[in-house]
């Protein structure tokens, strides 16, 4: 009997040994990457990640400067400006601030910058010592009006030359205080952006980074504060005087340029030129939403054509529509390839929280805010406004309650209806909106129906257009009588596949879209005022990285068999000498990586992300931990991992 017992022992252990194999060899079988670590092989030193504070008020759709004070802190209750502090901008070593736009107060000579209301430092100083952020990253999208040539923040639809530095606009020979003298308008200039830093200091606020111009090449007209250099020559005269002096006020301070969209285009023209080199820290772009493959070619492009810098982009944000969980995966590589591929020493996400009310607010923030001036009660669900906060739409046609619906701000009725672009994906009908006014009439292709709708007393012709998946731009109603424009278009949208239709926001676009509107709205309904919430796909993307990557890690070079641009890896060594790799997977398929530590007496713990799921305080899911200087794991579709040496 106990001979028997035992072989049946030993049948079974031997039986638990071979399925052991058998699994050990159907995973290694499974096995999509293997990827061996370089363990004693750095690269660069990551710095810390950034993001952008709406500081003060913005029309929706970026358009406008309002006179209110709709900001953050601001507009906050004190416990929920600490909230915020502590749970999400902890960990962040950077906050970026828009000089002449998020902040734009003025001397009464218009020169130089100033709080708008006098607690706005303060409550900037507050929020960053409560969440532990070392400086500011100082961008102007545009001086103050003193320095430009049209004396405004702003652009103009029929002076859009004017809108640029003063000394560079027309008629610049007839200036009154500067007569043409260019040399000496750059002094001035130049000591008023040492004045600007000098009254963040003096509010205890450290500037680390500093910015000439956000995006040079962009006018903008009305829409936001921008200020355009229409040449290179213009841009490198201006930067070498300005960064000049910037630097003899304080060498410590990381000087930036310039801001283009995927090259540093303007200041390449001036990097043969040792005075302006010396001023160039680091080239910064913006890859605004793009995937996260670029940046292979934009790190090639750089190295390649340009004097040696560090790059990185201080602005990511998605233009077009809202935050989805493809985009969330998106942005985590775009993370990972910056600092793994593209050797870069930091990274900004454009904007911590955003207005629930923005038309741009799902795809530009980390989290949403409601307004401590906002009492409520105003549920837009299946109210048709004929353009945003206008009367609303009375009889509408049969079957259009059963489309989307979009609209847009009217800025003033003394100025042309907006024009606003969309993306769609797929075939639609488009029903557009129009007031018969100043004998205003459409490009070609818009078919005139006998249908109407009525608001507030007035009439609004209906006209429709075929159109295909993509993008689609809607002009603006410049029809006027005496002096009064047409409303703005609005347009309902029937789709070929009603329930797969999906519309986007375009870029920079100043509309509402019904759907995305009450889904937020409902969202917000029970939010109290001066209270926030997350905006889950964008935080849980940044947010993991932000809690999971310290200041000043070490990236540690790999060896992939096999490069797949869906399934990315990162590996960093933290400043107490423990390693992290991050692994992601959108393949559309379960993913399978084998790591090479080359640490043999190691262990690992592992923390799992989704767009849906961060964990308690955004620290993941917990893994088993894993023992050895080799080991697999499986990533589900849409997920990413960190793990982390124990």
């Amino acid at each position: 009997m106990k001979q028997t017992t035992y072989f049946i022992i030993l049948l079974l252990a031997l039986l638990i040994i071979s399925c052991n194999r058998q699994e050990t060899n159907l995973i290694e079988s499974k096995v999509d990457a293997e990827i061996q670590i370089l363990i004693d092989k750095y690269k660069q030193t990551v710095w810390g990640i950034g993001f952008e504070i709406q500081s003060d008020a913005i029309g929706s759709g970026n358009t406008g400067l309002p006179e209110e004070t709709h900001a953050v802190p601001h507009d906050l209750t004190l416990s929920e400006r600490k909230r915020l502090s502590e749970e999400m901008l902890k960990g962040f070593r950077y906050c970026r601030i828009a000089g002449g736009l998020y902040w734009r107060g003025l001397d009464d000579e218009k020169k130089y910058l100033e709080p708008r209301w006098p607690e706005q430092l303060k409550e900037i100083k507050q929020m960053m010592e409560w969440a532990g952020v070392e400086g500011v990253s100082l961008e102007y999208w545009s001086p103050a009006p003193y320095w430009k040539a049209n004396n405004s923040y702003l652009g103009s639809a029929d002076k859009q030359v004017y809108n640029t530095l003063r000394c560079f606009g027309p008629d610049f020979d007839k200036d009154p205080v500067y007569k043409g003298d260019t040399s000496k308008f750059l002094v001035d200039f130049a000591e008023a952006c040492v004045r600007d830093i000098q009254t963040l200091k003096k509010a205890g606020i450290k500037t680390s980074i500093w910015g000439m111009q956000n995006e040079p090449w962009v006018t903008n007209n009305l829409q936001y504060s921008t200020c355009k250099y229409y040449s290179a020559s213009d841009y490198i005269k201006a930067y070498t005087a300005s960064a000049k002096a910037v630097r003899e006020f304080d060498e410590d301070i990381l000087l930036i340029s310039d801001t283009e969209g995927g090259f540093p285009k303007k200041i390449a023209e001036g990097m043969h030129i040792k005075e302006v080199a010396d001023l160039v820290d680091a080239y910064v772009i913006h890859t605004v939403g793009w995937d996260s493959e670029s940046i292979t070619g934009i790190h090639k492009k750089i190295t390649s054509e340009l004097p040696k810098r560090p790059w990185f982009q201080n602005e990511y944000e998605y233009l077009s529509g809202g935050a989805t969980p493809e985009r969330c995966l998106n942005t985590v590589q775009h993370i990972m390839n910056s600092f793994q591929l593209g050797e870069n020493p930091t990274w900004f996400w454009i904007h911590a929280l955003k207005p629930f009310k923005n038309a741009e607010a799902s795809g530009y923030s980390l989290g949403f805010w409601k307004s401590l001036n906002d009492k409520g009660g105003h549920s837009i669900e299946k109210r048709y406004e004929r353009w945003i906060k206008g009367p609303e739409i009375s009889g509408l046609p049969v079957g259009f309650d059963q489309m989307e619906y979009i609209n847009v701000q009217r800025p003033s009725e003394k100025e042309p209806g907006l024009n606003f672009s969309f993306n769609v994906n797929q075939p639609v009908t488009a029903y557009l909106l129009v007031e018969d006014k100043g004998n205003y009439k459409l490009a070609d292709g818009w078919e005139k129906t006998d249908l109407k709708i009525r608001r507030d007393g007035c009439e609004d012709i209906i006209y429709k257009k075929n159109l295909a998946a993509g993008k689609h731009e809607l002009p603006a109603h410049n029809g006027k009588e005496n002096e009064i424009y047409g409303v703005p278009h609005a347009c309902f949208i029937a789709g070929s596949a009603p329930k797969t239709l999906i519309v986007e926001v375009g870029v920079n676009s100043p509309i509402r879209i019904l759907s995305e509107a009450i889904k937020l709205e409902k969202a917000a309904a029970d939010l109290k005022p001066g209270h926030w919430f997350f905006n889950d796909y964008n935080w849980n993307a940044v947010g993991s990285f932000v809690k999971h990557m310290p200041w000043d890690s070490k990236v540690i070079d790999i060896d992939e068999d096999a490069y797949n641009k869906d399934a990315r890896v990162l590996v960093f060594e933290k400043p107490n000498g423990k390693r992290t790799i991050v692994v992601s997977n959108r393949s559309g398929k379960d993913y399978t990586f084998k790591l090479n530590t080359s640490l043999k007496e190691s262990s690992w713990k592992g923390y799992r992300y989704t767009p849906w799921e961060r964990g308690e305080d955004t620290m993941g899911k917990e893994l088993n931990v894993k023992e050895g200087a080799i080991f697999s794991t499986i990533l589900p579709h849409l997920s990413w991992e960190f793990w982390e040496e124990v």
